[in-house]
């Protein structure tokens, strides 16, 4: 929950139709699930609420953090090695984790104000790039925070390689700010066909003599991904191999 929003956890699981599982130390993070649901909590902090969620719908836990950064760069630092443990524990399992981190990614994710944030900017890009996550995109209002002119993107949804070998497409959308001095961030995730622990990526010598073949690295490669640096690489990377994924079952089959 933001600053500017009242604690009142009833309200809102009426709001959004699902019970109130439990909150983070500090009570400023909240998790909601749906009646048959489990999570079991792995950290706690002021910072991050960590844990895996288990359900009927899916055939394994999936990992998930919620991210309530601190307003300081040296208090960040915290977080993003809390992120890197996390990330090392996971041994393929899918992660998701989103909420307010409380910094931008890049110059285009500010606007309103010429502050130099590079330092920030590097912090965020190394420890997302050491976890090996990927921001899938998004819809709806360019920036997720404002105060007077001055607005930015702080909230954003990442997710690893294997959450997205689970799901086929996790579309994040920017919703309008009511009572909060930031938008909401509603997730969606479409799950895929391919089931958990399904087969590694792998280059088909074959698809190189195909014609079509460039044209869905190229098509892959130059889609815009609204981040900046290395992490830029990493998601075309992500794209590419996705896209190949689904050329080659519809030209060749499934290997």
């Amino acid at each position: 929950m933001e600053p500017l929003t009242t604690p009142d956890p009833v309200r809102f699981s009426k709001a959004v139709g699902l019970p109130f599982i439990g909150s983070n130390t500090s009570g400023k993070i909240w998790l909601f699930a749906e009646e048959g649901s489990t999570f079991d909590i792995d950290w706690d902090s002021e910072q991050i609420f960590h844990g895996r969620l288990k359900s009927h719908r899916i055939a394994s836990p999936l990992a998930i953090s919620a991210v309530y950064a601190k307003c300081t760069r040296s208090e960040r630092y915290l977080l993003r090695d809390k992120m890197r443990e996390i990330a090392g524990t996971l041994e393929g399992i899918p992660w998701i984790i989103g909420g307010d981190f409380n910094t931008i990614l890049s110059h285009r994710d500010r606007t309103g104000s010429d502050t130099n944030r590079q330092a920030e900017m590097v912090d965020f890009a190394e420890a997302i790039e050491d976890c090996r996550l990927v921001d899938p995109g998004f819809d709806g209002a360019e920036f997720t925070w404002a105060k007077n002119s001055l607005f930015e993107r702080q909230d954003r949804v990442l997710v690893n390689e294997a959450w997205t070998r689970v799901f086929e497409a996790t579309r994040v959308t920017n919703l309008p700010r009511i009572t909060s001095d930031h938008r909401p961030v509603l997730a969606r995730c479409k799950m895929s066909n391919i089931a958990i622990g399904g087969k590694a990526f792998r280059f088909q010598n074959t698809w190189i003599r195909h014609e079509g073949f460039l044209a869905v690295v190229k098509n892959a490669w130059e889609e815009p991904t609204g981040a900046g640096g290395l992490l830029t690489i990493q998601i075309k990377h992500s794209r590419v191999k996705r896209a190949l994924k689904e050329w080659n079952k519809e030209v060749f089959g499934t290997f």
